[in-house]
């Protein structure tokens, strides 16, 4: 399983100068593409960052919305901007599984783009109805390894991270369900609330108000500790013996041949809007982590997280086209 790297903001600080007030960048607004539409923790996370960003860099930072085909085309769009720096692309879990879903891009992910931080992540939270009939996960796992093709459970999409997170589960713990995809993770989690599904792995940001409120029963986090947000919801080896790390992330990508000292400013800025402590203490509330990498711990991340998935898409046999 892989490790989120943490950096201290100290180190990444220390590691680029100071942004020169003379400095030819950024020369007009920075455009954050994000692949997904508006609205959502996503967005918030992005217009707390971009305020503060705006005011470092005497620029506007805008958010600019390009959903659909499973996030090609908002990197596309990026893919084929000038490589200045002022066009960046948000990009998640589907950028590195893209290329082992689909047999055609309409860019190159290896050489149409450079890491600049790993910027957040949401860990995913096992959610049931509450009229399951399971209170912890070992009470789901012995109904779901009795129930087999009886039972199903719900993702935000084929090849998305909430789809192969659960192939990988299953294998994890030796159990069958039949997958339901729907469109996004508010429709899916009303599916399971309403026991149409009846498990999903999702974004503990997007669910949180419904587990507490008792709408969705959560029970377990996959990540190494429990969410703050949800403090009474253990962690998968809390709940089942076994460690399960799985979250959904998000990271900022430049146009290859951007400036050096352009992706120095971006980076620098970026990360400084994601460490300042009303940033992180906001984010924190909604139960996302602030990562803030540098663009090498960016750029293992990616490589690892491809890896972690081919197992997933080969246990499923998932392809996009």
């Amino acid at each position: 399983m892989f490790r989120i790297p943490v950096v201290a903001a100290a180190v990444v600080l220390f590691a680029f100068a100071a942004l020169d007030a003379n400095a030819q960048f950024p020369s007009k607004p920075i455009r954050f593409v994000v692949p997904y539409s508006p609205g959502g923790a996503l967005d918030a996370a992005l217009r707390l960052v971009g305020e503060h960003m705006s005011n470092a860099i005497g620029q506007p930072v805008l958010l600019e919305h390009k959903p659909g085909a499973a996030t090609t085309i908002a990197a596309a769009a990026v893919a084929q901007a000038p490589a200045d720096g002022h066009t960046v692309f948000v990009n998640a879990t589907s950028f590195v599984t893209n290329s082992l879903l689909m047999s055609k891009l309409p860019y190159d992910p290896a050489k149409d783009f450079v890491p600049v931080t790993l910027a957040q992540s949401n860990a995913h939270v096992l959610v049931v109805p509450p009229t399951l009939g399971a209170r912890t996960f070992r009470e789901f796992l012995s109904l779901a390894r009795a129930g087999g093709s009886r039972m199903s459970y719900a993702s935000v999409g084929n090849g998305s991270s909430s789809h192969l997170a659960f192939e990988l589960l299953k294998k994890a713990y030796g159990f069958e369900m039949v997958h339901v995809p729907y469109k996004g993770a508010p429709q899916g989690a009303l599916e399971v609330a309403g026991g149409q599904v009846h498990a999903m792995l999702i974004d503990l940001p997007v669910v949180s108000a419904q587990i507490k409120g008792g709408k969705l029963a959560g029970l377990a986090v996959a990540a190494e500790r429990r969410n703050g947000a949800l403090p009474d919801t253990p962690t998968f080896q809390e709940a089942g013996g076994t460690p399960y790390l799985s979250r959904s992330w998000f990271g900022i990508l430049a146009r290859s041949g951007t400036p050096d000292d352009a992706l120095r400013v971006l980076h620098q800025e970026i990360v400084r809007a994601y460490q300042r402590p009303e940033v992180r203490d906001r984010l924190a509330a909604l139960g996302t982590d602030v990562i803030a990498s540098t663009p090498a711990e960016f750029a293992a991340f990616m490589k690892s997280e491809t890896d972690r998935f081919a197992e997933a898409i080969r246990i499923s046999g998932t392809r996009l086209e």
